[in-house]
């Protein structure tokens, strides 16, 4: 059995709507939207409970840490949720969502990884979920897909970008980063995100076919003046 590698769908990945998680759940009700609201949450909690008050009052600041964190952090996913990073994504927050009912920042899973057959060849990863090991029902997405190089100002020890067959990408944080180091080994070298409808470099031109008697390259010159001229004879 290949080795399973303990990680996340990064945090920083944008969360799925409700109706394409499994089931198709309806969206929450405006009530408990607006429960969720810190002050709601806070004068909820303060009679009762003075540990969830003061968590309440902190959410504003954690959220504005996890924006500051996303801006150094840049994109997490590139792609539509029906690209091939986009289902990958949907397969984590699916295991998710079919145990606990309940929605999550990047999602935890276990990763294994196959690196293609040949030199540039795609490698294949698969996921699953943290819990139900050895059990034959337990869920399970693979996708084609290779390492994704990051640019350097990007780059985190724990970080590991995965780049899909139709260009999408998306971005995986492992629990360590020895764990990192094992996926990017299982998987293979890393390479740049292909650019789809990207026309291929064109062939350089051929050079002039040189004339009998010239150097290779070299174009013929003017032919050998022979005195003739309008209007007037050889003297």
């Amino acid at each position: 059995m290949d080795e399973e590698i303990p990680g996340r769908l990064s945090p920083y990945v944008r969360r799925p709507e409700r109706a394409l998680l499994p089931g198709s759940p309806a969206p929450l009700p405006l009530r408990r939207r607006i429960g969720g609201f810190f002050l709601f949450r806070f004068l909820a909690a303060l009679p009762d409970d003075l540990a969830d008050a003061v968590a309440a009052l902190l959410d504003p600041f954690e959220r504005v840490a996890r924006l500051a964190g996303r801006l150094l952090h840049g994109p997490a996913l590139r792609g539509a949720w029906s690209s091939g990073a986009g289902r990958f994504a949907l397969a984590l927050h699916g295991f998710h969502w079919t145990r606990w009912q309940a929605e999550t920042a990047g999602p935890g899973g276990m990763f294994t990884a196959r690196r293609g057959d040949g030199p540039g060849a795609a490698g294949t990863v698969t996921a699953r979920p943290p819990w139900g090991r050895g059990d034959p029902a337990r869920g399970a997405h693979t996708s084609a897909c290779a390492l994704r190089r990051v640019p350097r100002l990007r780059r985190r020890p724990a970080r590991v970008d995965l780049v899909f067959a139709d260009g999408s990408w998306l971005a995986l944080r492992m629990d360590t980063r020895a764990d990192a180091a094992r996926l990017r080994a299982a998987l293979g070298p890393a390479r740049s995100t292909a650019v789809p409808g990207a026309a291929p470099a064109s062939a350089p031109a051929p050079p002039p076919a040189s004339a009998p008697g010239c150097p290779p390259g070299q174009a013929p010159g003017p032919g050998p003046d022979i005195g003739v001229r309008a209007g007037r004879g050889t003297p």
